[in-house]
């Protein structure tokens, strides 16, 4: 794994987890929903998302103090939130 972050989503937990292949050299991300209302959990795969693009999320988590802290409120947090996971 690259690198993760943990969300809070339009009120749902989001677990954001990037991996690389080396092989293809494109990241995919795997992305676990909590859902506030049902208390449901899924998970759903996406990818792939460029390299140039996925090395940019992975320096924006990386700059995170606490990127498995969803309520932490850095501008990493903020921005992530607001965007789509690709």
């Amino acid at each position: 794994m690259a690198a993760s972050i943990c969300l809070r989503v339009r009120g749902d937990e989001e677990t954001r987890s990037y991996f690389l292949c080396k092989d293809c050299d494109v990241y995919s991300v795997w992305v676990c929903i909590e859902d506030f209302f049902t208390d449901e959990e899924f998970m759903l795969a996406a990818g792939p998302i460029p390299r140039e693009k996925g090395d940019k999320i992975i320096e924006q988590i990386r700059k995170c103090p606490s990127p498995n802290n969803m309520s932490c409120r850095c501008p990493t947090h903020e921005e992530l939130s607001d965007t789509d996971f690709g």
